[in-house]
């Protein structure tokens, strides 16, 4: 006869009141029987990194795990979905970790009926008896013993670790296939991530996605130096005016490089007095207020990166597109994307990369490489955010072929990774690995990554019975 399995309510992840604890150094605490957070006790209890022979209660009653359950990063109890089989009854419901009992009441879950649905406690250290909301006294498992110091040690040594990411000196150890499986994924993650910043830009825009697309299309022609400030331009430049003058070559130069504060001072040459005259004309008509001057940024950067340089360029893209920059969503391939991008500044910058000084001729040509840094960080997730809000699988899955067809951005970052030994093939793992980098490593938040989980794994493999039992 099968044992009956006792549920504490209704099985199924449940929304409580405490915060779940993401990995990092500023959620670490200092207990002196766990120097480490509490996160890596859940992580340790979650994939069985414990010796589980015999294990018993502290009360003494045999106890097995049928399954650990599932880390839930939602308020409430820490694991849900888990079996746990106590002197043969099997139990259905939630697990909560702590380093010691007597947390369960500092927290305050001994008041909180969220918490009546745990099955168990797991601990590293047991000190104290607790009970539910409901008076059920609460059946604990201590795993100080249990735990192998060479796992202790390992978490340790990524938590101090001072290289450009945590386990630099051990990433030899991880093969190709995990780590595409990964990059896969984490990809993924930055496409929902900018997706849903995205439709709060989109809400703040009235639901305009054209201006949306002008916004991040702007952005993207900053660079990382520039970003702000060409967000700031994109602030000040409606879309409804671009639309007015973008059948004009002059009078769009007029209008960003006006907006842009970059035509309040006296000029020498006639085209910047010109752009000048224009401008306040445009403003005149069109109530416009110009961005901060002072945010621009001209320092430590190659001439062809200026802001001036990247302005006239935008205008030249915005001409071609009539001010629509929303035909860059349907375009159908990656060449066909390039060829709309291949501009070329107007004919004043070819001896110029500011206003009123000559400088050696040469064409100043947008590049395939800015062209395809637009298309990844403008046009893809745009498209991709469209597809989400509306539902619509056939633009997530362009947006996605877009990144997978085109080359992985050259920046600082992804040089630093590919010192390492990890290159990206493509751009969907060039942005996978700036993900890993900025949400992952920057934060410590290894028990979270699946080459932190491996490198974790590995330090305890072979040392005896590990895991849950079946």
């Amino acid at each position: 006869m099968l044992p009956q399995i006792m549920g504490m309510g209704p099985i199924g992840p449940t929304m409580h009141s405490t915060t779940w604890l993401a990995s990092g150094p500023e959620q670490t605490f200092h207990d002196p029987g766990f120097p480490y957070g509490e996160d890596l006790l859940q992580f340790i209890w979650a994939e069985g990194l414990f010796e589980t022979h015999a294990l018993r209660t502290t009360d003494r009653r045999s106890m097995e795990v049928v399954h650990p359950g599932r880390i839930q990063r939602n308020s409430g109890p820490d694991l849900e979905d888990a079996r746990i089989r106590i002197d043969g009854q099997l139990w259905a419901g939630t697990v909560e970790v702590h380093a010691r009992s007597s947390e369960w009441n500092a927290h305050g879950h001994q008041f909180d009926p969220a918490y009546d649905s745990v099955v168990l406690h797991v601990v590293h250290e047991h000190d104290a008896e607790v009970r539910t909301s409901c008076g059920r006294l609460l059946p604990t498992l201590e795993l100080q013993t249990r735990i192998d110091t060479a796992l202790l040690t390992s978490h340790g040594r990524l938590l101090r670790a001072r290289g450009f990411v945590p386990c630099s000196g051990e990433l030899d150890r991880i093969g190709v296939d995990q780590w595409s499986r990964w990059l896969d994924r984490l990809a993924l993650e930055r496409m929902e991530r900018r997706a849903d910043a995205l439709r709060g830009q989109l809400r703040s825009l009235e639901g305009d996605l054209s201006s949306l697309l002008f916004h991040q299309f702007a952005r993207a022609f900053g660079l990382k130096v520039n970003a702000e400030p060409f967000g700031m331009l994109a602030n000040a430049v409606p879309v409804r005016v671009v639309h007015r003058v973008a059948q004009d070559l002059f009078r769009t130069e007029a209008l960003l490089f006006g907006q842009a504060g970059l035509l309040q001072v006296d000029f020498v040459d006639e085209y910047p007095r010109a752009l000048q005259q224009e401008h306040f004309l445009l403003s005149r008509l069109h109530g416009l207020r110009p961005a901060p001057l002072a945010s621009w940024k001209f320092g430590r950067m190659r001439p062809v990166n200026f802001p001036t340089i990247r302005i006239a360029q935008m205008a030249q893209v915005l001409v071609r597109c009539r001010g629509n920059l929303m035909d860059l969503l349907e375009g159908g391939s990656i060449e066909s994307l390039r060829a709309v991008l291949d501009v070329t500044a107007s004919d004043y910058w070819t001896d110029h990369f500011n206003f009123d000084r000559l400088a050696a001729p040469g064409a100043k040509r947008l590049g395939r490489n800015m062209a395809d840094h637009l298309i990844i960080n403008a046009i893809v997730p745009v498209l991709y955010a469209r597809g989400r809000i509306h539902g619509e699988r056939r633009l997530i899955d362009k947006a996605l072929d877009l990144l997978g067809s085109l080359p992985a951005e050259s920046n600082s970052l992804l040089a630093r990774w590919a010192s390492l030994g990890v290159r990206a093939g493509n751009a969907t793992h060039g942005q996978a690995l700036l993900e890993l980098k900025d949400h992952y490593c920057a934060k410590r938040r290894c028990l979270n990554c699946a080459i932190g989980n491996h490198l974790l794994r590995a330090s305890v493999k072979g040392k005896g019975p590990m895991g849950p039992q079946k």
